[in-house]
């Protein structure tokens, strides 16, 4: 029996750090700034952010099962998310320097940096069980998640004087701001940097025997693996609940940054405390429900999360009341956290314990193929719901919208869409069975 490690050994530390670094990433680049530079600043729409972030996503979901079982079967894991780490860092660096007028090459480099970053996901969820066991895990999974909001607060912070010249209304004298293009640069150093420590203090704990896998094979090996969920009782029900769950956050996580913009009115130094005080919440929430998974049901507590999802959002679309919407996103942020605090433990508790780079590469291409849809649902919801489109018109005219509300209502459309998916996910969640029982050695 293996013993149950500290939270606060220099593994366990190293293992939460990524998250602290790789949540830099996805707060500054996919949530904040580069969909409303070409939006707002050059003008595209949003689809010219939407369906290049779904083709990252797409080819994510139809390597990742591969390379995860091919994981399983080497102690290569560290190997495939440094390589990974690197390339998302090199891609968002290199944006810094492209042009307004070559687009086409941003959107390039940022569906090179995106799949990057998601193809290292399934290696890092996986070193989980390197440095931590049983309940234990589930902690050290919440404390991941919590250091990952740490991580895109202060990564916001240090990021804004790049992007303004100024930090909360103080000019930093020696920045001149760049913009929202100002943010790539900086993201991509931070990322880098803090992500090392887990490269050189996690140790993968071996496999019990070793081989070499081709990817031919190892999709053989994943697909005989969805065949044969049946020995897995509710594995494969979990898989695609999990589908829908992801397809309503992925998409929320997307189009933050522009809806505080666009529906509620912040200004540049108001999105960044409005995302900062919704990530304080997340850091709350994660570890709270960290410290809650310990000792109730996964299965429930992820079961109450989704149902908060659903009326939060409900809210978020039917409400003008700014006070409201501040208040709304801090218990997004607290949901936001427990959901990830919670899926990862839960499926490891449905599957054996020697494939769970297998499983994990399964609910990575859940989650991914998610990814794909959500966007493309969302941006089509977004166009055809514009003033200046036919079912724009009739909502306009039924609704009897001022100019500024007609310019709000595909959006608040948007996140109505949402709900729907969360409800099916629901549906499709109710019969999935408790993880196995889990103790802390």
């Amino acid at each position: 029996m293996e013993k149950a490690p500290s939270v606060w050994r220099k593994d366990v530390a190293g293992w939460c750090l990524y998250d602290f670094a790789n949540t830099i990433y996805s707060m500054n680049i996919v949530s904040l700034y580069l969909k409303r530079y070409l939006v707002e600043d050059l003008k595209y729409d949003d689809h010219y952010f939407d369906i290049p972030f779904s083709i990252s996503m797409l080819l994510a979901a139809l390597l990742l099962p591969g390379l995860g079982a091919m994981s399983d079967h080497s102690t290569r894991k560290r190997i495939f998310l440094f390589l990974f780490t690197f390339t998302c860092c090199v891609a968002v660096g290199l944006m810094a320097f492209i042009p307004p007028g070559a687009v086409l090459l941003t959107i390039l480099l940022f569906i090179v940096a995106n799949f990057s970053y998601e193809a290292g996901q399934p290696f890092y969820n996986a070193l989980l069980y390197s440095v931590a066991d049983g309940r234990q895990a589930r902690f050290v999974s919440g404390m991941g998640v919590s250091m990952g909001y740490v991580g895109s607060i202060l990564g916001m912070i240090m990021v804004l004087p790049f992007v303004t010249g100024e930090l909360f209304g103080w000019n930093i004298l020696f920045l001149e701001g760049g913009g929202k293009p100002g943010a790539f640069l900086p993201t991509a150093f931070l990322f880098l940097v803090l992500a090392l420590p887990l490269f050189f203090w996690v140790r993968e704990t071996p496999v019990r025997k070793t081989s070499r896998v081709g990817l031919l094979a190892s999709y053989r090996d994943v697909w005989e693996g969805i065949r044969q969920t049946k020995k897995y009782p509710g594995v494969l029900r979990y898989l695609i609940a999990d589908y829908f769950f992801e397809d309503a956050v992925a998409t929320v996580i997307l189009n933050i940054g522009i809806y505080c913009s666009i529906v509620i009115g912040l200004a540049e130094a108001e999105i960044t405390t409005f995302l900062i005080i919704s990530t304080i919440s997340a850091v709350i929430g994660s570890i709270l429900i960290g410290w809650l998974a310990k000792i109730w049901s996964l299965r429930k507590l992820l079961t109450i999360i989704v149902w908060g999802w659903l009326a939060a959002l409900m809210l978020f679309a039917l409400t003008d009341n700014r006070d409201v919407i501040w208040v709304l996103g801090s218990v997004i942020g607290i949901l936001l956290g427990g959901l990830w605090t919670t899926t990862r433990p839960l499926l490891a508790e449905l599957v054996p314990r020697e494939e769970l780079g297998r499983f994990f590469g399964l609910f990575a291409l859940s989650g991914r193929a998610a990814a794909v849809l959500g966007p493309l649902i969302w941006t089509t919801t977004v166009y055809l719901c514009r003033p200046d489109r036919f079912f724009g018109r009739a909502v306009v005219q039924t609704l009897h919208l001022e100019p500024d509300g007609a310019e709000r209502m595909p959006y608040k459309i948007g996140v109505l869409s949402l709900t729907a998916m969360l409800l099916i996910g629901l549906y499709i969640f109710r019969k999935v069975p408790h993880g196995q029982k889990v103790t802390d050695g």
